[in-house]
């Protein structure tokens, strides 16, 4: 098979890619295979999960493209379990198959259907959808195509939409209200969720967090389902709406005009503090850095920026180790992942501002 294209490694695998490939944010497709090298990241949280979080038996990659991500957890994080790599385009079934020769896996499918067409036939306990922009069309068949118990694993790149810059589409698209705030990316990502257990309540399915985060340009989710009007309903019990006052910076959980958006953790916190890291990822310190801080991280919505605070009280930030040493002496705080200079605690926002003032005195 004489495919154009370049063999690249990425983590410990071998890929086989076109000759334009996006660098850095969604990109834009150049020819009839897409490939974004600054996924990598996301594809190592895919691998470091297969090997001690995720324990499925039968996979699919939805939309693979050259199959990147299956062909990566086939070849690095070994287990009992069958992926089909599927992709509409032809050409990119032949770079599947390419690829899944090039690392010699034997527990990997190259497949050329339609997603709906697919999901109407077979049923997965794992699903990974990575469309070109919203996932939204195509969550209704991954829904129907899901195993009792199962997986559903999302990567959204529409986030102007999610978190407030485009309002109206996302009314349209997601079914929610959007607001611009200081944590856009957590609202909008909560918004996404909340319009994914929606969705699989219609199914009679529950959906919970495994882990869900935001970086570089996408949301990414990883959904545990569970079949039964009681788990649908226990899911839409976590659902509300909040509010956000631009001029106090007072956030209000249960009330308010942004969402529906999920409000419940947005990661399983003993299966996150059992992961581990595996050896041989592409970018195996910022993995190690993500994990450490959703390990740490409180389950309350929603984070402070420093910056936002400051401007608020008009001081100078404090440096990082001030900050998180005063937010200890009123209550419970942590990082974010959200943002390299958010934090979040458990105390009302007048405790945090005055807790933000003696820091900087």
């Amino acid at each position: 098979m004489n495919l154009d294209g370049t063999v690249i490694r990425e983590g410990s695998t071998q890929l086989l890619v076109p000759s334009l490939i996006s660098e850095r944010g969604p990109g834009k497709i150049e020819g009839r295979v897409f490939f974004n090298r600054q996924m990598a990241f996301n594809r190592d949280i895919s691998v470091a999960l297969f090997h001690s979080v995720i324990r499925p038996r039968k996979c699919l990659d939805a939309m693979a493209a050259t199959g990147a991500r299956g062909i990566r957890v086939c070849n690095e994080a070994p287990g009992d379990y069958r992926f089909i790599i599927n992709d509409k385009e032809p050409l990119a079934c032949d770079h599947i198959q390419r690829n899944i020769e090039l690392n010699s896996l034997e527990n990997a499918e190259a497949s050329n259907a339609d997603l709906r067409c697919l999901l109407a036939e077979e049923v997965f306990d794992y699903i990974d959808l990575d469309p070109f922009g919203t996932p939204i069309p195509f969550v209704p068949s991954a829904l129907q195509g899901m195993a009792r118990k199962g997986i559903l694993a999302v990567t959204a790149t529409d986030t102007a939409s999610l978190s407030g810059t485009h309002p109206g589409k996302c009314r349209r698209r997601y079914m929610a209200n959007s607001q611009r705030n200081p944590f856009l990316h957590e609202s909008g990502l909560r918004i996404m969720i909340g319009t994914i257990v929606r969705m699989a309540a219609q199914e009679d399915k529950g959906v919970t967090p495994l882990l869900c985060y935001y970086a570089d340009h996408y949301f990414r989710l990883f959904l545990r389902t569970r079949d039964g009007a009681g788990a649908a309903d226990a899911s839409l019990e976590q659902l509300g709406m909040m509010s956000y006052d631009r001029a106090t910076g007072e956030r209000k959980v249960g009330e308010g005009k942004m969402g529906p958006m999920w409000l419940g953790p947005l990661f399983d916190r003993e299966a996150i503090s059992a992961a581990a890291v595996p050896e041989g990822l592409e970018c195996p310190e910022r993995v190690r850095q993500h994990f450490e801080i959703w390990k740490e991280e409180l389950d309350v919505p929603f984070y402070y920026e420093t910056n936002e605070i400051a401007a608020m009280l008009k001081l100078s930030p404090p440096g990082r180790e001030e900050l998180m040493e005063g937010m200890l002496a009123i209550g419970k705080v942590s990082r974010t992942n959200f943002s390299p200079t958010g934090f979040r605690t458990d105390r009302p926002l007048e405790e945090v501002l005055e807790a933000f003032r003696s820091t900087c005195r």
